[in-house]
């Protein structure tokens, strides 16, 4: 350095760092500290979205899972395509479902390439663009998501009834006609969304499916009208003074599953004529309505105390 002059020496100085000021000004979206990795807070302040859907193909999975979550919040449309690729793309499970969860931000705009997405060969991109459509509650998404149900995957199955069930009761009508359909998924899947609704108009529809040929679907049935509670406690006795053979013991189970002790009287009206089958059934049915009632009581005799569970000392 002692062969050059000050002025030669600044003048070195000066051209090795042109490059470096040009790069950080071309690189303008970069945080302060430096090259530490894109700046993703300040891209979404400047409602950045293009530069944001670029980093959802981002080597730092962080990254891409922030820039994810920015556009979301942002819900502008423009957004929707790349992150539709995301969640296709993305092998890595969390950034695929903060893509859907950006998706369902966006809104109504998004319902469109969510359907779409229904059909893609990947179980686990079918089940997150699901529950976006669930999150979102658009109505068009019932009909795609009551197909869904007969998918080939138990899973995306059961995302697809959750995701009907959180559009709730624009989706009652549907499904209780999806209970007559010839696929049994359908037929399982609908009679699981009715029971998370518990919509008293699905009651009598899901007492037939009481008959069904398979019995995951009429435990699921059995299931759902215990979630519906006392509005199915009278057509489930009603029921029961006709049906015969294995569909009346279904009613049985089912009127064990609700709970109510007023069925327990016509429960022990059946006992005279019941065979051995029909027997055990209505006592397994007295059990499950009795035992959650009493045991608390037990237990508090046991300590004691039968009024409030505390012990005498």
């Amino acid at each position: 350095m002692g062969f050059f002059p000050p002025v030669f020496r600044y003048k070195r100085l000066f051209y090795l760092m042109v490059p470096i000021v040009v790069e950080l000004a071309f690189f303008e979206n970069f945080n302060p500290a430096g090259l530490l990795g894109p700046d993703v807070k300040k891209l979404k302040r400047r409602w950045d979205v293009a530069n944001l859907a670029r980093l959802l193909d981002h080597k730092d999975l962080q990254v891409q899972y922030e820039a994810a979550e920015a556009l979301g919040n942002l819900g502008d449309e423009r957004a929707i395509d790349p992150l539709i690729a995301a969640l296709k793309r993305d092998e890595f499970s969390g950034v695929r479902w903060k893509a859907a969860e950006a998706l369902s931000k966006i809104g109504d705009r998004a319902v469109g390439p969510l359907i779409a997405t229904l059909q893609y060969p990947d179980e686990d991109v079918r089940w997150k663009a699901a529950i976006a459509l669930g999150e979102i509650g658009n109505p068009d998404a019932i009909v795609p998501l009551i197909s869904l149900l007969a998918d080939d995957d138990r899973y995306v199955r059961s995302r697809a009834a959750h995701a009907l069930s959180m559009i709730g009761e624009p989706a009652v009508p549907p499904l209780i006609t999806a209970l007559k359909r010839s696929d049994a998924g359908i037929r399982w899947g609908s009679a699981l969304a009715l029971g998370k609704i518990k919509n008293p108009l699905a009651v009598e529809p899901l007492i037939l499916l009481l008959a069904d040929e398979h019995l995951m679907i009429k435990a699921e049935a059995a299931s759902a009208l215990a979630s519906i509670g006392t509005p199915a406690l009278g057509p489930l006795l009603g029921f029961l003074k006709s049906a015969k053979g294995e569909t009346r013991m279904e009613v049985m189970s089912a009127l064990g599953e609700l709970g109510n002790a007023d069925a327990i009287e016509p429960l022990f009206q059946l006992l005279e004529n019941a065979d051995d089958d029909e027997r055990k059934e209505i006592a397994d049915a007295v059990d499950a309505i009795l035992i959650p009632a009493v045991e608390p009581l037990v237990r508090r005799i046991r300590n004691g105390n039968p009024r409030n569970g505390c012990n005498k000392h």
